[in-house]
C-alpha cells in the first residue's frame, strides 16, 4: 500500500475507533449504564398536531393512537443518540413545507421542525435514553410512561405517569463534565486529536525514510 494511502488508512481506522470507544466507555465504579425507552400514552386524538422524536442528527415522526401506548426507542448508537425531545408541532404551521425525499437528508419540512423554525412547536418531553445510575438502585428503573393531553389554555402537555424520572431534573443535577464526555462535542474533540496525532506520526515516518534514502 503506498505510503501515503497508509497513512489515510490509519486516520480513518483511528477515527472509528475512537467513536466507537466514546459510546462504549465504561461507567465509573459503582455505576451501571441502563437504556430506557420511551412510552407515550393518549386518551383523545390530536388531529390539529403532528409528533417527532428529535436525536443526534434525526429526526423521526411518531404516530399516537388513542387508548394505546406507543414505544419510543433509540434514533441511532452511541452518546450522540442518548438523549431526544418529543416534539407536538401544528399542522396548520406545517402547510407548504416539502416532504419529498432527500438522498438520506431531512427533507424540507424535517429539517424546519429540527432547526425550531415552525412556530407553535411544543417540547413535550426530554427524554435520556441512556443513563449511569448507582448498581444498587438499577434494577428499580423502568421505561418512563407519559401521557399526552390537551392542557387548559388548548395546547397540549405531558403528564409523568410512571416509571424513569423527571428526567429535566436529573440531568439538571447531573455532572457537567460526564455530560459533556458522553455529548457529541466530545467526540468530535477526540477525533481531531488522533487525526493530529496520526499526522505526527505520518510526519516522523516520512522524515525518517527519507533520512534512510
Amino acid at each position: 500500500m503506498p505510503r501515503a494511502k497508509h497513512i489515510a488508512f490509519l486516520i480513518i481506522v483511528g477515527l472509528s475507533a475512537s467513536t466507537a470507544s466514546l459510546g462504549d466507555v465504561a461507567p465509573d465504579p459503582g455505576y451501571k449504564r441502563i437504556s430506557l425507552k420511551l412510552i407515550i400514552e393518549t386518551r383523545d386524538d390530536f388531529p390539529e398536531h403532528r409528533f417527532f422524536i428529535r436525536s443526534g442528527a434525526d429526526l423521526k415522526e411518531i404516530q399516537l393512537k388513542r387508548g394505546e401506548s406507543t414505544t419510543i426507542e433509540p434514533l441511532g448508537g452511541g452518546a450522540y443518540y442518548s438523549a431526544g425531545t418529543l416534539l407536538a408541532v401544528p399542522n396548520k404551521n406545517l402547510q407548504g413545507l416539502s416532504e419529498s425525499p432527500t438522498n438520506g437528508k431531512l427533507n424540507e419540512l424535517q429539517k424546519a421542525i429540527y432547526d425550531d423554525a415552525v412556530p407553535g412547536t411544543i417540547e413535550l418531553v426530554k427524554h435520556s435514553f441512556a443513563r449511569e445510575v448507582p448498581i444498587a438502585e438499577a434494577s428499580d428503573w423502568q421505561d418512563p410512561v407519559y401521557r399526552i393531553e390537551i392542557d387548559g389554555q388548548g395546547g397540549l402537555k405531558a403528564i409523568h405517569v410512571s416509571g424513569g424520572a423527571n428526567v429535566s431534573n436529573l440531568a439538571a443535577n447531573e455532572n457537567s463534565g460526564l455530560r459533556f464526555w458522553r455529548s457529541a462535542a466530545a467526540a468530535i474533540v477526540a477525533g481531531i486529536f488522533l487525526m493530529f496525532g496520526v499526522a505526527m506520526l505520518g510526519i516522523l515516518y516520512f522524515r525518517k525514510t527519507s533520512k534512510q534514502s
